[in-house]
C-alpha cells in the first residue's frame, strides 16, 4: 500500500521504494504503541504521501536550471504530460494544499473524505483545492507566482 502511493504521486517505481522504506523508518521512530490497525494504515498512507510530494518538492528545485532550456510543451497535452505537470504543480505547492490535491486529483477522493482523514471541515478542502487549482493553472502557463 506504501510503495503503491509512493509509486502514484512520483511515477517512478525505484523512488517509490526509497519512499517505502523512509516512511517505515519515520514511523519506528515516531510511532504510538496505542494505535489501532485502521489508524495505522491512515498514517502511513500519509507519512507516504508527504515523503513523496517533499521528493518531488526537491526533484522540481534540483530541475530549475534546466527547465531553462527545456522547449516549451507541445500543444495538444496527452494523459502522460497532465499526469507530469500535476507532478510538477504540487512540487512547488505548500505541504497541506499539495496533500489535499493529491488526495483529490491522484486518488480520486471526494472532498467530504479528505475532510475527514485530515479532520477538517469539507468547505476548508473546497477552498484549498481551488487555491491550488489557480496556482497550478498559473504555474504551468509560465505566470510569476506573485501575480494573481
Amino acid at each position: 500500500m506504501v510503495r503503491k502511493r509512493a509509486e502514484r504521486l512520483l511515477g517512478d517505481a525505484v523512488a517509490a521504494e526509497d519512499v517505502a522504506q523512509d516512511t517505515f523508518v519515520r514511523y519506528l521512530r515516531f510511532r504510538r504503541r496505542d494505535q489501532s490497525a485502521r489508524d495505522l494504515a491512515a498514517l502511513l498512507y500519509r507519512i507516504a504521501t508527504n515523503l513523496s510530494l517533499d521528493r518531488l518538492r526537491r526533484r522540481s528545485r534540483k530541475r530549475a536550471l534546466l527547465e531553462r532550456y527545456t522547449p516549451p510543451p507541445p500543444c495538444n497535452p496527452s494523459p502522460l504530460d497532465d499526469r507530469i505537470a500535476l507532478r510538477q504543480a504540487l512540487a512547488v505547492t505548500g505541504r497541506r494544499e499539495a496533500e489535499i490535491a493529491a488526495y483529490y486529483y491522484v486518488d480520486g477522493m471526494q472532498q467530504d473524505e479528505i475532510a475527514r482523514l485530515l479532520g477538517m471541515q469539507r468547505r476548508t478542502v473546497g477552498r484549498r483545492l481551488e487555491r491550488f487549482r489557480r496556482r497550478a493553472s498559473r504555474f504551468l502557463h509560465g505566470e510569476p507566482r506573485g501575480q494573481s
